[in-house]
């Protein structure tokens, strides 16, 4: 079972893999394997695109990580920079918790 509760969210990277319900361990393996050009980023989205919430994590040119939180009913948008996969996959995950039941719907 995810940590992150019920069927409402999934991870996809640019190489098509996909995944509900991510782990924190899962995100941590994502973030740790990505590499430019052919997997350089991942999103993590609701399965309901009217929740109007994502997460966008990107390898940038120096190995720092970018993580873009946005979130349209909190008005929040927010660019992180971190070094590491564990701080990424942390972040991302107690982002994600912390978002309203409302914002989780389920499939």
């Amino acid at each position: 079972m995810s940590i992150l509760g019920g069927a409402y969210c999934f991870v996809e990277n640019e190489l098509g893999e996909r995944y509900e319900n991510p782990s924190e361990d899962l995100l941590f393996d994502f973030a740790s394997e990505l590499k430019q050009p052919e997997n350089g980023s991942f999103t993590v989205e609701p399965v309901v695109d009217s929740a109007g919430w994502y997460v966008s994590v990107s390898l940038l040119d120096d190995g720092k990580f970018e993580t873009v939180y946005r979130c349209e009913s909190r008005e929040e948008h927010r660019v992180v920079v971190s070094d590491s996969p564990s701080t990424v996959s942390y972040d991302v995950t107690i982002w994600i918790s912390g978002l309203p039941e409302s914002l989780k719907p389920r499939n």
